[in-house]
């Protein structure tokens, strides 16, 4: 009898480690894979210095800059805790006697959700990734990846035939509407975020959540803080507006308009 015991609990451990040591097997590959970004980034610079304005230049490198730790921040508190969790439950497994199969299903669980996190980040991560997609399908890609934790409802709606715009500018609005969905996370403390692509004589984009708001006086102070400034900023480096509207307790919108060419 204990010889059986003991083989179903080799028969689960040693699955979990392999399971273990393979996820972080990728996470080294990712980490790899960031700093080739990070590598790619600095040539970029370089580049981006020869064709495009002092202005347009750093505007475009202050949002990879802020994308590069929101992607860090990520990783430190999302996949790190699901690797933490997942070692804890392997440790509790080696103690048993016997196999406890709940444990080694959430423990198959938490590696699959930090596979998933690296994933998704990855593709958040890549401007390569944004090319090869229309605006409309990168901006419902980076809320999918936001509803998935589960604390946010998320909805895209178009109106209208979407219109082609140029690479540079599909990039810098796709940054300024990532930039308003992390302000969204990080401020707003809202449970909805909706998207709207308007494709009328121009491209309007509204980006709505159900969050605590502010009031126009509180506006002025905290402008610098929530990088309200910056997206302001940001929208007329490609001849477009953006305007800020909020209610205390009812929500914040924010209104992008951008013309095609």
């Amino acid at each position: 009898m204990q010889n059986d015991q003991d083989r179903e609990v080799l028969f689960v451990i040693i699955p979990s480690i392999i399971i273990f040591f393979a996820l972080s097997s990728a996470i080294v590959f990712f980490m790899l894979y960031f700093q080739k970004k990070k590598f790619q980034y600095a040539k970029e610079k370089g580049e981006l210095e020869k064709q495009y304005g002092e202005q347009l230049l750093q505007s475009r490198l202050e949002m990879q800059e802020q994308t590069f730790d929101t992607i860090s921040q990520e990783i430190h508190d999302n996949v790190g805790q699901l690797l933490s969790l997942a070692k804890l439950q392997l440790s509790l497994l080696e103690k048993k006697e016997v196999s406890d199969k709940v444990l080694v299903t959430e423990i198959k669980g938490n590696v699959g959700n930090a596979l998933n996190d690296l994933r998704d980040i990855a593709k958040s991560l890549s401007t390569s990734r944004i090319q090869e997609l229309s605006l409309v399908q990168a901006v419902e890609q980076e809320l999918q990846r936001i509803s998935r934790a589960g604390a946010i409802v998320s909805k895209v709606e178009v109106t209208g035939k979407e219109q082609h715009i140029t690479e540079q500018k599909k990039i810098i609005a796709f940054r300024i509407v990532q930039e308003s969905l992390q302000n969204i996370l990080k401020h707003a403390q809202a449970n909805k975020i909706e998207v709207v692509f308007d494709f009328a004589e121009q491209l309007n984009i509204t980006i709505a959540d159900n969050g605590v708001g502010f009031s126009t006086v509180e506006k002025a102070k905290i402008d610098t803080g929530l990088g309200l400034l910056n997206i302001v900023k940001r929208a007329k480096l490609i001849m477009g507006e953006a305007t800020i509207d909020s209610v205390i307790n009812n929500g914040t919108k924010i209104t992008l308009t951008i013309p095609y060419v």
